[in-house]
């Protein structure tokens, strides 16, 4: 019974990094590597060529197509989408538009 008088000894363990701290270091890493090269080319906006009123009738592919000499007018709608940060191709009359230089 003198073993029950002693007393009980720790066994010294290991503490491993809790899986939600790992999680969260890796999501912080990526939100700032995300930030940093999102932000290299994010606030270079696009030259301005000029703008333009739509009028009844215009749509973007007209404005692009009377605006701009050659190239593929695909990339010219982009453009003119990019520029003016709108979500749709839909235009309305008396809409001031800016023009990317191309």
């Amino acid at each position: 019974m003198i073993a029950d008088l002693e007393p009980a000894r720790r066994i010294p363990r290991r503490r491993a990094w809790p899986l939600g701290r790992v999680l969260l270091a890796a999501c912080l890493a990526a939100c700032v590597g995300w930030g940093l090269a999102g932000g290299v080319g994010a606030s270079a906006s696009p030259i301005a060529a000029g703008t333009v009123v739509v009028r009844s009738g215009d749509t973007l592919w007209s404005i692009a197509a009377s605006h701009y000499a050659g190239g593929d007018i695909r990339d010219e709608v982009a453009g003119i989408l990019t520029a003016n940060r709108l979500s749709s191709p839909v235009i309305q009359p008396g809409e001031t538009l800016v023009l990317p230089a191309g």
